[in-house]
């Protein structure tokens, strides 16, 4: 069931039942004014005939001077008073009730609203010896009608205000199903990935809310696809670059120095040469090589993390680094609990300090570069690694989105953790990261 019937459902419940509540209302408030209006004009005509008519004296009781007293009681409503002889033969009705047929209401009404029938009768003893009787009847059939009148009136009303309800509740919903349609389309879009379309605004606040945050949503949405098509692309262009790079070394390096050991051992076989020296050359070309190979196997991936631990490994990168820039100072604190990471986490550390460092060489211009790696257990629940790298360099406005900085964020929030970057001109740079701490399975 749709949302628009559901709702139609409910208000038309909803109707039926304060139509019965007020219906019922309606009708006990008027068999209850029923009652008391019969009531109150039966005691009245009561009242009227025992102080009145019976009070005057016998001797003065001729035909026609109590009559008027008696006609009196004409304005009197919902009385039948007829009067008789004793014989019971009608004279005269002084107040006949006349009920029109066509505005009798219906017959449950009546029965709902009905009160019992008062009837009285008075013997009034004449001055020439006869009796005449006085019978009072109430009559409520009067009463009645018009209070089917006026619950008539009171249906008809609530029935116009439940319908003008249900019309003003059915024009807000359709402009909410409007929204909601507008903003499912919208959804739709951002499905396909097509985050250029935004939503318009709605005259409701809450849906312009959703409307405001699925638009920022989707702008997000849409610099995350930039980020990340623009970090692939950079991928790509540093593979290529790594694999130019370790061709070139291969070719410049290892192949010259093939070359060379090749010629020295030729020349050995030769007589008359100085064995010793050519040995002694060749022995240094290997240990060039060795240090050549150890280099490229480091930038391709450090095999000692898995043999020797973090720290070894983050002792050797600061220490390769020093070697190649003496005249940067590399402090390192690093924590000894971290030899527990899990390694697939520890090369992401690892990762991201190679980068820092890189960075400051490359843009930084300092003199002095301090690494933490810390282990914070303060939270049982969630322990993780701190790293914090400060330098002492140039400072100043940091590019976000540069390609080494973007893809420390994304190796970081790949893990679930954060990343932060402050800079401020001649305070040099500070870099902070913090990684869900997971131990290695043993």
């Amino acid at each position: 069931m749709s949302l628009r019937s559901l709702i139609n459902v409910r208000i038309v419940l909803s109707a039926l039942f304060i139509l019965l509540l007020g219906g019922a209302a309606a009708m006990w408030q008027a068999q209850q004014s029923v009652e008391k209006e019969v009531q109150s004009s039966f005691t009245l005509a009561s009242e009227i005939v025992e102080f009145g008519i019976l009070q005057i004296p016998v001797s003065r009781r001729y035909g026609g001077e109590w009559l008027p007293q008696l006609n009196a009681l004409q304005q009197t409503r919902h009385l039948q008073i007829s009067i008789t002889k004793s014989q019971q033969d009608p004279v005269e009705a002084v107040n006949p009730i006349i009920v029109n047929g066509e505005k009798i209401p219906p017959r449950w009404f009546i029965q709902s609203v009905m009160t019992e029938y008062l009837t009285k009768e008075y013997t009034v003893p004449m001055a020439d010896g006869s009796q005449k009787i006085i019978s009072i009847t109430a009559d409520p059939m009067d009463e009645i009608s018009e209070a089917w009148g006026e619950f008539k009136a009171l249906f008809w009303s609530i029935v116009a205000m439940l319908g003008m309800i249900f019309l003003a509740i059915n024009m807000v919903f359709h402009s909410m199903l409007q929204a909601m349609k507008s903003i499912l389309a919208g959804l739709h879009q951002v499905e396909l990935g097509k985050y250029d379309i935004a939503l318009p605004s709605f005259h409701i606040s809450e849906f312009d809310a959703i409307a405001n945050e699925i638009n920022k949503m989707s702008s997000a949405l849409k610099i995350a696809q930039e980020n990340n098509q623009a970090l692939a692309r950079h991928t790509m262009l540093i593979q290529e670059s790594e694999r130019k790079t370790m061709s070139r070394e291969l070719h410049d390096e290892i192949g010259q120095s093939l070359t060379a050991i090749k010629a020295m051992s030729v020349t050995a076989k030769q007589s008359n040469v100085d064995i010793s020296s050519i040995a002694d050359s060749i022995i240094e070309i290997c240990n060039h090589l060795a240090m050549v190979v150890r280099s490229m196997m480091r930038t391709l991936h450090p095999l000692s993390l898995a043999e020797l631990g973090l720290g070894a490994t983050l002792t050797d990168l600061v220490n390769e680094w020093h070697r190649r820039h003496a005249d940067l100072l590399i402090l390192m604190d690093y924590d000894a609990r971290l030899e527990s990471l899990d390694k697939d986490v520890a090369i992401h550390v690892y990762r991201v300090i190679q980068e820092c460092l890189t960075n400051v060489v490359r843009h930084a211009n300092a003199a002095e570069v301090t690494v933490k790696v810390e282990c914070d257990k303060s939270d049982a629940l969630s322990p993780r690694v701190d790293l914090i790298v400060t330098d002492n360099g140039n400072g100043g406005k940091v590019d976000g989105h540069g390609f080494g900085i973007l893809a420390m964020r994304e190796r970081v929030e790949n893990l679930g953790g954060q990343f932060s970057i402050k800079s401020s001109i001649g305070m040099g740079t500070q870099v902070y990261a913090w990684i869900p701490f997971v131990v290695q399975k043993k």
